[in-house]
């Protein structure tokens, strides 16, 4: 089937019924399970005691670009599908242009979330003395990461998503995609060298072994986020960079692969993490008791027995142990 034409030089193209139609409803799917599984992550950070304030700044951030991508990003790409399936669906060019670049720099900020996770986590591990981080320095890196996402995107695309350069967008993509996830790497991989050599040291006293305890909690749920985020990913950020004109559809198998770390990433997040999963199954818990359960009516059974035995007299009793005879 020939496709419609929309005004985004990137998903021109014909793409088959059934791999459109597909992606029309995977967007829908991705949008709303996507949206519940973030704001799940969102409660259990906002409301765990144990974590500190500084962290849970971070994090939210962190889910809230994945949130913000379930709610504005996946409804316009389904929408998107659908003005390709019917011609009769208009797509304005300026919501095009305004999406496409939320899109970027909501993708753009996520990933350097969890490059200052990564690597304050890495710095706690190497140095579990170190002073923590306060509550204003990450405020003051959340506002670094959204002003630099948000000007470094607009200064390569301020002509128009279809006007950039070829290589331009390519050092855009290395710089902004690809290089954040490479030293995401290094800091784990800095990080699981550093909890072996110090796994003999952390368990000397009880007070450092729950230290090491509560560290390993967090170290191993930010990095289930960045395997997730690794593994779906990395295809999109190599995609984006290679010297390579790829047709319509490789883009859409991409993207489909990339989108699916919306609901993995929360998920692994709150699977990886003991209290988060418990405080999880104690909320489910609760909702269900709340619940009121219906009482089940009485069976009412048949029986062939007699529902009322006489109690039987002296008189009787005296009768049958004569065998009938009351004298």
């Amino acid at each position: 089937m020939v496709n419609c034409t929309i005004p985004w030089d990137t998903f021109q193209g014909d793409i088959p019924d059934s791999l459109l139609h597909f992606f029309i409803f995977y967007c829908y799917a991705v949008s709303s399970v996507g949206l519940i599984c973030n704001v799940v992550a969102l409660w259990c950070v906002v409301s765990c005691p144990r974590t500190r304030p500084a962290v849970k700044v971070l994090l939210c951030a962190l889910f809230s670009s994945t949130l913000l991508m379930c709610v504005l990003v996946m409804p316009f790409m389904a929408y998107v599908g659908l003005s390709k399936v019917r011609c009769s669906v208009y797509l304005p060019t300026p919501l095009t242009e305004g999406m496409v670049l939320l899109y970027i720099v909501l993708t753009e900020m996520e990933l350097l979330f969890i490059v200052v996770m990564a690597f304050l986590r890495t710095v706690a591990v190497w140095s579990p003395q170190r002073h923590q981080v306060k509550l204003r320095t990450s405020l003051a890196l959340v506002a670094g990461v959204a002003l630099y996402a948000t000007v470094t995107t607009l200064v390569v695309f301020w002509r128009g998503i279809n006007i950039v350069t070829k290589l331009s967008a390519r050092i855009y993509n290395c710089l902004n995609f690809l290089a954040p996830v490479v030293l995401t790497l290094a800091c784990y991989l800095s990080m699981i060298v550093a909890v072996r050599y110090n796994k003999s040291r952390v368990a000397s006293s009880n007070h450092a072994a729950l230290t090491g305890k509560v560290m390993d909690q967090a170290t191993r749920a930010m990095l289930a986020v960045f395997i997730s985020n690794l593994l779906l990913g990395l295809p999109h950020s190599i995609y984006h960079i290679l010297p390579v004109d790829f047709s319509i559809i490789p883009y859409v198998i991409v993207h489909i692969i990339f989108y699916a770390h919306l609901i993995v990433d929360p998920l692994a997040f709150l699977c990886s993490n003991h209290h988060h999963r418990q405080r999880l199954l104690q909320a489910v818990t609760s909702c269900l008791n709340v619940i009121p359960c219906r009482s089940r009516p009485p069976s009412h059974a048949t029986s062939t027995l007699p529902l009322h035995i006489t109690p039987q007299t002296s008189s009787q009793q005296l009768q049958e142990k004569h065998g009938g005879d009351p004298s």
